[in-house]
C-alpha cells in the first residue's frame, strides 16, 4: 500500500511553531535520501489517491497515473528533509524498500521509491 506521508509532512509543517512554545519539544532530525521518482505537477484527486493505495512500486503506481490521465516525468530526486520530527524520519527509514510513498513538492506531488545509496543519511 502507498504510506501517504503528505499528511504527516503537512502537519508537521503546522506543527512546528507550536511545538516551539511548549516546554518540552519534539526532536528534530534531518535526513537526506536518493529516490526514483514520479514528478506531477499539479496535485493528486480523491479518485487518482484511492487507486494509488494499492500499488506496491512505481510501474504500478505509473499505471494508475497513466489510467487517470496524469501527466508526469520519472527520474531520480534527492528527497531532504531538515528539521523534521524524528517520528518522520524513522517511518521513512523503516519503509519497506521499493514501496512507493506519495509526498507533496510544490504546486504538485511526487511518488517516490527510496533507493538505498552511501549519500543517504
Amino acid at each position: 500500500m502507498v504510506r501517504r506521508l503528505t499528511v504527516a509532512l503537512l502537519l508537521a509543517g503546522l506543527a512546528l511553531p507550536v511545538a516551539a512554545t511548549r516546554a518540552k519539544q519534539q526532536a528534530l532530525q534531518s535526513a537526506q535520501y536518493d529516490c526514483d521518482a514520479l514528478q506531477i505537477d499539479a496535485r493528486l484527486d480523491r479518485s487518482t489517491l484511492r487507486d494509488l493505495g494499492p500499488a506496491h512500486s512505481l510501474e504500478e503506481a505509473a499505471a494508475v497515473l497513466a489510467k487517470h490521465g496524469v501527466k508526469f516525468e520519472r527520474g531520480l530526486r534527492v528527497l531532504t528533509l531538515t528539521g523534521a520530527p524524528s517520528r518522520l524520519v524513522r517511518e521513512l527509514n523503516t519503509t519497506k524498500q521499493g514501496e512507493p510513498i506519495i509526498l507533496p513538492n510544490g504546486e504538485g506531488s511526487a511518488i517516490c521509491v527510496l533507493i538505498p545509496s552511501p549519500d543517504s543519511i
